[in-house]
């Protein structure tokens, strides 16, 4: 099943996450009428508005997790998240604009595995690992974090992770 893009709404916080844009940059579009408001006073942005953004890096079959991902579904953000991890690790596929375009691909997708990752998603655990091992996330405490962070996803019953842990320590 095809989903199209005007079909999906986005919260704020998402759209923000997925654009590298503020969330007072699209409450600002909220209030210039670019983003309509639900009857219940909510302001959903169509995917189809981010598209040339970040959602480039998803799929039309991809799409489908972002409507459960934004609303909380720790599977659905760790899809997303993962998705979104794997397009920015690879290099020299993010258009024209490869740092800003890479550096916002690593953002929406820390933005979905921090939220998995609380909810005690092992898979959104792992990605988080690699990103912070690729020094993708912009911190000093990269490789730190990244051990921390398979040592949370091995102990959450991710193998792989736990396999990657036990090749770093001393025998």
């Amino acid at each position: 099943m095809t989903i199209a893009c005007s079909t999906i709404g986005l919260s704020l916080n998402a759209a923000a996450a997925l654009s590298g844009r503020s969330v007072r940059t699209w409450q600002r579009r909220v209030e210039e009428g670019a983003v309509q408001r639900l009857a219940d006073g909510r302001a959903l942005v169509p995917a189809d508005a981010l598209q040339p953004l970040v959602l480039a890096a998803l799929s039309a079959g991809e799409l489908q997790w972002l409507e459960p991902a934004d609303s909380g579904d720790a599977r659905a953000q760790a899809q997303v998240g993962a998705l979104l991890a794997l397009s920015a690790l690879q290099p020299g596929d993010h258009g024209e604009h490869d740092e800003r375009a890479g550096a916002c691909l690593v953002q929406a997708a820390l933005y979905f595995l921090e939220q998995a990752a609380q909810q005690g998603e092992a898979d959104a655990m792992h990605w988080l690992g690699l990103l912070h091992a690729a020094g993708l996330c912009g911190d000093a405490a990269g490789e730190a974090l990244a051990l921390m962070w398979l040592a949370r996803a091995a102990t959450h019953g991710h193998a792989l992770a736990g396999e990657q842990l036990a090749g770093l320590m001393p025998r």
